[in-house]
């Protein structure tokens, strides 16, 4: 996926109120396909995917960057929800024009295979988490056993008594050599998550373009009558657009965190061991 940097969009649906309740024009929403280009990329090693996210103290939350495609989607979301009620009085005839862009306003005829072949990914995308999450739990075990098999300080002054633990420097080795493995962990696992994610993607794609291409045409229309008539149509299938492109951004988000949470623990175990010494 290519990322490419687009225009603001609104975030809190009650600043489009407001503009609407003072006669300010709303800021324009941006197209599914528009906020598709603003997801991050699944990343290809744990530094860039640590990269994707904020830092505190071991918690990680999304940066600002993926916030602000979160937020977008939400208040679009929100926004399309909202009914277009029609005008009071006779319609009138309906021009040859708006019958011609009405007819390009469908409901997407392969909805049924698109939502198959998502249950499909998520479901391939939870055994293969799980499976990384194994490998996880059997690298800790074998971190518990490597710590338990230091050997412990001697006592300088009285040779045959020791301290009991061992030295920083011999557990903080231990805990760098267990850390490096799980960058390597989390690089192959990232490298085999790609071709799934791509497959998720030709899946939606097509209803991506069908609920811009929708919502397009329904906004060409000069009737308000029909605008409104139409209006369930249209905005339901790019909110549909809309929530695809958000469950991109959570499958990748979902496998970034674990990825990610590597390079977060190397760097706290770089501050707990900065000044180890040996016995």
């Amino acid at each position: 996926m290519t990322i490419v940097v687009s225009r603001a969009a609104p975030v809190l649906v009650c600043a489009i109120a407001l503009c609407s309740a003072v006669g300010i024009a709303a800021p324009a929403m941006l197209s599914a396909q528009d906020w598709l280009a603003q997801v991050a990329p699944l990343p290809a090693t744990a530094e860039s995917a640590y990269a994707q996210w904020v830092d505190v103290s071991g918690g990680l939350t999304p940066n600002a960057a993926s916030q602000k495609v979160t937020d977008g989607i939400k208040a679009e979301v929100l926004s399309l929800a909202r009914p277009v009620e029609p005008p009071k009085g006779p319609g009138g005839p309906v021009s040859a024009r708006d019958r011609d862009v009405a007819g390009k306003i469908e409901v997407f005829s392969q909805s049924a295979a698109v939502l198959q072949k998502i249950q499909a990914a998520r479901t391939d995308q939870a055994a293969l988490l799980q499976k990384w999450h194994a490998e996880l739990n059997s690298l800790e075990q074998r971190r518990v056993r490597a710590r338990s098999a230091l050997p412990a300080c001697h006592n300088d002054t009285i040779p045959s008594r020791d301290t009991g633990t061992p030295s920083q420097a011999s557990i903080r080795d231990v805990e760098v050599a267990i850390s490096k493995e799980k960058i390597e962990i989390a690089v192959r696992y990232l490298a085999a998550f790609q071709p799934r994610l791509d497959e998720l993607l030709a899946a939606v794609s097509p209803r991506i373009a069908h609920g811009d291409a929708t919502l397009n045409a329904w906004e060409k229309l000069g009737s308000p009558f029909k605008r409104a008539e139409l209006a369930p149509l249209a905005h339901g299938a790019e909110s549909d657009a809309l929530l695809d492109v958000a469950l991109l951004q959570s499958y990748i988000q979902e496998v970034s965190k674990l990825a990610a949470r590597s390079i977060s623990e190397r760097n706290a175990l770089q501050r707990v061991y900065a000044n180890a010494k040996g016995c």
